[in-house]
């Protein structure tokens, strides 16, 4: 017996040592103020670790894949190529953290490869020979906002400024002659689309935006209001709007993705989505799970698979909404998909037959951050 507790005892000290190689949650003060690594390691969670280690380009973009893979569309960014989205929610995570020095090494990638002039944003770029021709509302107003955050918080003019260009893009661009935003410009065409996807409305980016007055108030107002106004079919969200028939656009197969963006900005908003927010709890708390799509009508899983990042919105919309003993049950449902052994090659990564996807580690990142902001984890 004794051999046993001597035996727990070495692995306890080698998993010690290990997570300080990795500047993990136990890793000492004394890695701090190197000057090769200026950042404190210690400060650095599981996710962000993986994210340096493997999902970094060396042109500083974020890949969208772990493995290579030759992108079989234009439509659709794989392996090395990047995107506007990534940046964007590695942005969010920087201000958030208030990490200056990623935040700032981010802005340099942010006008190195993907930004035009005129503030407009490359949705993908990347091995592509042919840059594409459009852009993303949604990412656009992503990047908007960390900026102006960041502009804020670290006092930095620049970064504000940067984010009026950017804005002044979407405002230009993006938003129909009554009032409405649209999903993407085609900057060769000069033409705007004439759909919305429901979960674009950045709430937080619209009031930043207003705010500096690169919104007029009806716009801003009118944004706020048509979100809150949102209509349910079978307990569920539409997901997106005809700009020129003015009609929603149901799914019969529902990925909470969308449904949990959309949550989480009106939440944002102090707007309530109780029949939603009521479905998923009792898909949660009545199996333990919640998978990534289900049929509308049937309220049954559509995929039999979980999705890291559709826990990672459901505790950044728990937390919004205060439900912070809900935000902890789904935050220990979604470590079981992480690797959290240091010795692990793919160490602090959702990694699934060697393979992930970068929005499944950026997003359960920022619910993690956002976590021990709030005091839920310590």
């Amino acid at each position: 017996m004794r051999w046993a507790y001597v035996t727990v005892a070495l692995l306890v000290m080698l998993m010690a040592a290990a997570l300080l190689l990795a500047g993990g949650p136990l890793a000492s003060n004394a890695l701090k103020g190197k000057a090769e690594d200026p950042e404190p390691r210690s400060d650095r969670l599981p996710g962000e670790i993986f994210i340096r280690r493997h999902m970094v380009n060396a042109d500083g973009t974020l890949k969208t894949n772990l493995k290579p893979h030759a992108a079989a569309s234009r439509d659709v960014a794989q392996g090395e190529e990047a995107l506007s989205e990534s940046i964007g929610l590695w942005l969010q995570y920087a201000v958030q953290k208030g990490d200056k020095t990623l935040f700032e090494q981010n802005v340099g990638v942010l006008r190195a490869r993907f930004l035009k002039d005129d503030g407009w944003i490359y949705w993908k770029v990347g091995a592509s020979s042919e840059a594409v021709n459009t852009n993303a509302l949604i990412d656009d107003l992503r990047i908007a906002d960390a900026l102006y955050k960041a502009g804020s918080r670290w006092d930095k003019p620049a970064y504000t400024e940067l984010a009026d260009t950017i804005s002044g893009s979407i405002a230009q661009h993006m938003v129909t002659d009554d009032g409405r935003f649209s999903d993407f410009y085609d900057h060769a065409s000069a033409w705007k689309s004439n759909v919305l996807t429901l979960s674009y409305l950045h709430v937080s980016a619209f009031k930043a935006m207003y705010e500096r007055g690169k919104l007029s108030e009806p716009v801003y107002t009118g944004a706020v209001d048509f979100l809150k106004h949102l209509p349910t079919r079978d307990a569920w969200f539409p997901f997106s709007y005809d700009l020129d028939k003015g009609t929603y656009l149901y799914n019969d197969e529902i990925n909470w993705i969308d449904q949990l963006y959309i949550v989480y900005h009106r939440a944002q908003a102090g707007i309530p989505s109780d029949e939603v927010w009521s479905l998923l709890k009792e898909q949660f708390n009545k199996h333990g799970v919640l998978y990534g799509r289900y049929h509308a009508q049937s309220k049954l899983p559509a995929v039999d698979f979980e999705s890291p990042a559709v826990y990672g919105l459901a505790i950044l919309s728990a937390v919004e909404l205060g439900d912070r003993e809900f935000a902890q049950s789904l935050y220990y449902r979604m470590l079981r998909f992480q690797i959290l052994n240091p010795a692990n090659e793919w160490y602090g990564g959702f990694v699934f037959d060697d393979d992930t996807h970068i929005f499944d580690n950026l997003v359960p990142l920022l619910a993690e951050r956002k976590m021990y902001d709030e005091r839920l984890l310590r």
